[in-house]
C-alpha cells in the first residue's frame, strides 16, 4: 500500500508536529525516536506542538506574498526570483504549505481521538477544534476546494475534495461546538497549563474570543457574496448571544519557551532574521524593503517604517538612518547591503537606535502570532462599516491602529498612534478618508506587514485595496494581473490523482477562491 497520501493527509499516523527538514518547525518536534509508527504522545505535548506549528505556518510559509503585497522585493541571486517575480507557477510551488498544514491537522486529529476516549480532556478537544478551523481556513484561502470530511479517515487513502464554501460553514459549526464544549465542561476536566496551552495558558474566555474572531474573519471573507447575507447575519447573532465577544485584550500568540538555542528560536526570527549564533538568515539577506511600502510610510509620516525595516548600517548622514527600497521584480537589484532588510533588529555589533529591540524582529524569544488584536479590531471595524455591528467604526479603526503600534513596541504607542491617525491624509485620518472601507483595508495592510501575509492577500483578492498595489515589474512576467491562488501540489497529482483531477484545470489567475467576487 502506498503510504504517502496517508502521511500527508493523515499525519496522526506518524504523529507529526513538524517536518524534520524545517528548522523553523523543529521546536517541540515529536518525531523521535521513530517517526514511522504510531506514538503514544500525550495530548498536552501534541497541543503545544500544533500551536507552535500553526504560528510557524502563519508567519513563515508565505514569503512570496510579502512580495505580492508590496512589502518586500528580492535581491540578486535568490533562486526563486523567476517563480516569484514572473508569477510562473508550477505544481511544486508552495507545496510545503499543503504538507505543513495537513501534517499539523493530523496531530490535531490525534488529540481528538484521545479526547474521545477520555472525557476529562474536553478542553483539549475544544482547543483542537479551533486550531483545526484555523488550519483548514488557510487551506481554503490558498486552494479553494480541498479534502476535508474524508481527510482524517485512515481507511480512506484517496480522500475526495469538498466544496470550499461548505468547508467554511462547517468550520464555523466546529468553532461553535468547541465553545459549547468549553461552556459545558465538567469541573473535573483537565485544565491546560502554560506548558500545554502555549497561547492562552488555559484561559478559556480568551479561547472563546479567539473562536469568535476566527468566525468573524471567515464572515468578512464572504462579505462580497450577496447570497450569504442571511447566513452572515445569523452567525453574527449567534456570536452576540454567546456573549464573550472578540479578542481585544491579548494577542493570540504562542511561546513554548523560545530562546537563542539552536532550533528553539521564534520561527519568524529564525527564518527572516538571525540564526542562533547571530548570523544572518538567508531570508534576511534575500528579502528587502519594497519601494512601494517605503513610499507609503514616508508619505504618511508613519514611524512604523523604522519598526518593520532595518536602516542601512554604516550610514552617516542627515537624517541619521537611511532606508532604501526597490520595486518587486526589478532585474539587477543591487547587493543585499544596499537595501533595507526586514525588521528593526540589528546585531549588537552594528550601530542601532538605543533601547530594547523593537518591531518585527525583537529577539529569538519573542512570541509568535496566530491572530492579533490588531486584526481583530480591523475585522470589527469592517463589520461595523458594513452595518453588521453597532459599534463606532471610527473608534474601532483607531483602536486597530493603536494596537498595531503597541504590538511593534513603538515608543509611547497611544500618543504616537493618535498623532498618526489624526493627520489630514486620506486612508490615514478617518475624517480625511472618503471611502471608509478602503481606509480600513489600507491600514490593515500597513499593520499586518510581515505578521499575517495570507490575511492581507485575502483582503486584496476580495477588495483590491490598496488600489495602487503594483504588480511585478519583471520583463518576463506571465500575466498583468497577480495570482489569486496556488495550484494543487504535485504530490496530490501523484498520490490522489483521480480526486484532484476531478477539480478540473486549475489556473492561478482565473480559478478563484469561492469568496472572491
Amino acid at each position: 500500500m502506498n503510504m504517502l497520501p496517508t502521511y500527508i493527509r493523515k499525519g496522526w499516523i506518524l504523529a507529526l508536529v513538524a517536518l524534520t527538514c524545517s528548522c523553523s518547525k523543529s521546536w517541540l518536534n515529536v518525531n523521535s525516536p521513530n517517526p514511522n509508527q504510531v506514538t503514544g504522545l500525550s495530548p498536552s505535548l501534541l497541543m503545544a506542538g500544533t500551536l507552535n506549528t500553526t504560528a510557524s505556518i502563519v508567519t513563515t510559509d508565505f514569503p512570496f506574498l510579502g512580495c505580492y503585497q508590496g512589502y518586500w522585493t528580492i535581491t540578486q541571486g535568490f533562486s526563486d526570483i523567476t517563480d516569484y517575480a514572473n508569477y510562473n507557477y508550477s505544481t511544486s510551488f508552495g507545496q510545503n504549505i499543503w504538507t505543513d498544514i495537513y501534517g499539523n491537522l493530523g496531530n490535531l486529529h490525534q488529540i481528538d481521538l484521545a479526547a474521545a476516549q477520555d472525557s476529562t480532556l474536553v478542553l483539549f478537544a475544544a482547543m483542537s477544534k479551533m486550531l483545526e478551523a484555523v488550519n483548514f481556513q488557510m487551506l481554503v484561502d490558498v486552494y479553494n476546494n480541498v479534502p476535508y470530511f474524508q481527510a482524517s479517515n485512515p481507511l480512506i487513502i484517496y480522500p475526495k475534495y469538498d466544496s470550499a464554501q461548505v468547508i467554511y460553514e462547517n468550520l464555523i459549526l466546529k468553532i461553535d461546538s468547541a465553545i459549547a464544549l468549553i461552556n459545558t465542561a465538567n469541573p473535573n476536566a483537565v485544565q491546560p497549563d502554560n506548558t500545554e496551552d502555549i497561547m492562552f495558558a488555559g484561559n478559556m474566555t480568551l479561547w472563546k474570543q479567539f473562536g469568535n474572531t476566527l468566525k468573524l474573519r471567515m464572515l468578512i471573507h464572504m462579505a462580497g457574496m450577496p447570497s450569504q447575507s442571511g447566513y452572515i447575519q445569523q452567525v453574527l447573532q449567534d456570536i452576540a448571544a454567546e456573549g464573550d465577544g472578540f479578542l481585544t485584550t491579548q494577542d493570540a500568540t504562542v511561546n513554548p519557551g523560545y530562546s537563542q538555542n539552536t532550533n528553539q528560536q521564534n520561527p519568524f526570527f529564525a527564518a527572516f532574521g538571525f540564526n542562533s549564533t547571530g548570523g544572518f538568515s538567508n531570508n534576511y539577506t534575500s528579502f528587502k524593503l519594497n519601494s512601494y511600502t517605503l513610499n507609503f510610510f514616508n508619505n504618511t509620516n508613519d514611524v512604523r517604517l523604522g519598526y518593520d525595516y532595518a536602516p542601512l548600517t554604516g550610514y552617516s548622514g542627515n537624517p541619521p538612518y537611511l532606508y532604501v527600497g526597490a520595486p518587486f521584480g526589478t532585474i539587477g537589484l543591487p547587493s543585499p547591503s544596499s537595501a533595507s532588510s526586514i525588521g528593526a533588529y540589528m546585531p549588537a555589533s552594528a550601530t542601532s537606535p538605543a533601547g530594547p529591540r523593537v518591531g518585527l524582529l525583537q529577539s529569538d524569544a519573542q512570541s509568535c502570532p496566530i491572530l492579533t488584536v490588531t486584526e481583530s479590531y480591523f475585522l470589527q471595524a469592517e463589520a461595523a462599516q458594513r452595518g453588521w455591528l453597532s459599534a463606532s467604526t471610527q473608534t474601532l479603526y483607531q483602536q486597530a491602529i493603536t494596537a498595531s503600534y503597541t504590538y511593534l513596541l513603538v515608543n509611547n504607542p497611544d500618543s504616537a498612534a493618535q498623532a498618526y491617525y489624526s493627520q489630514n491624509i486620506a486612508n490615514v485620518g478617518w475624517a480625511a478618508s472618503s471611502n471608509p472601507l478602503e481606509a480600513i483595508i489600507v491600514q490593515k495592510w500597513a499593520a499586518l506587514n510581515g505578521i499575517d501575509l495570507l490575511e492581507v492577500w485575502s483582503d486584496y483578492r476580495r477588495t483590491h485595496y490598496p488600489s495602487d498595489l503594483p504588480i511585478s515589474n519583471s520583463p518576463d512576467v506571465v500575466s498583468k494581473t497577480p495570482p489569486v491562488r496556488l495550484l494543487y501540489p504535485q504530490l496530490e497529482y501523484q498520490t490522489n490523482e483521480a480526486n484532484v483531477n476531478a477539480e478540473g484545470n486549475i489556473n492561478q489567475f482565473t480559478s478563484k477562491i469561492f469568496w472572491i467576487p
